[in-house]
């Protein structure tokens, strides 16, 4: 199975409400790639609010730096979502790919994962 890396925005202006939106989004792309049976990791749901919970105590660098693994690790690919420049860590996931030579999508939204579902096939 081929592991798509799902890249953009998380923490967006800091606020609980524009990081839970941006999670949201990136939750669309998930599904998408479920319902087609397309392997993923989203760091958005994987340390979900971590840093504003109870007893969490890492800096968010922490985070970034354990996600970033998955992506050198265990990623074959990676899905830059539309606001993917606005973000400084996702920025540096596709810089990183480039960088690698891996294959790297742009979809439009949620829906235009076609690319993804040949390549995966």
């Amino acid at each position: 199975m081929k592991i798509v890396f799902i890249a953009g925005p998380y923490t967006g202006d800091g606020t609980y409400e524009s990081i839970e939106r941006n999670i949201r989004e990136a939750e669309k792309y998930q599904i998408a790639l479920a319902n087609r049976e397309i392997g993923f990791f989203c760091a958005h749901n994987h340390t979900e609010h971590f840093s504003s919970k109870k007893g969490a105590t890492p800096p968010e660098k922490f985070y970034y730096d354990l996600d970033f693994q998955f992506l050198m690790r265990a990623a074959d690919s990676v899905l830059a979502m539309p606001t993917w420049e606005k973000s400084w860590g996702a920025k540096r996931e596709v810089e990183w790919a480039q960088k690698k030579g891996m294959k790297i999508f742009y979809p439009k939204d949620p829906t235009d994962i076609e690319e993804i579902v040949q390549w995966a096939k």
